[in-house]
């Protein structure tokens, strides 16, 4: 009984080894900025499915709400479209929406130069795909 469970484990150990760890609380923030406004680059970043560039642009707002940001983003090679953004420096929060791709992130804004968060991730062959997002402003 030993010997078939020895391959499974095997598997589960290099599919383990093969999956890269969080990308989250690996990046130093960027000197601290009054404004949040700008472009910003990173990646989102999933176990199995893998690293894939993102850029955005945000420009941040006082009205309606202070530290409310609003943009655009492109992820690579996951879609083709500009998702439109919504988020708030305050809370944390960060959503990416599109035709075909939906980002739902809640993490941190650090000195309104980064941000850092897990995300679920849908679009059109995944169901809330967890994956981390971290972002630099440029």
């Amino acid at each position: 009984m030993t010997a078939k469970l020895l391959p499974a484990a095997l598997g589960l150990c290099l599919l383990s080894a093969c999956a890269p760890a969080t990308i989250l609380g690996k990046t130093s923030a960027p000197p601290a900025v009054a404004d949040a406004s700008g472009t910003w680059t990173g990646r989102v970043s999933h176990p199995i499915a893998g690293t894939f560039d993102v850029t955005a642009n945000f420009s941040e707002r006082n009205d309606p709400v202070v530290g409310q940001i609003v943009g655009d983003l492109t992820v690579s090679r996951l879609s083709s479209e500009l998702l439109s953004v919504t988020g708030d420096l305050n809370a944390g929060t960060l959503r990416a929406t599109g035709n075909t791709l939906d980002m739902e992130c809640k993490g941190k804004f650090t000195n309104r130069t980064l941000f850092e968060g897990r995300c679920t991730v849908v679009n059109a062959t995944s169901f809330g795909v967890e994956a981390d997002l971290v972002l630099t402003r440029s």
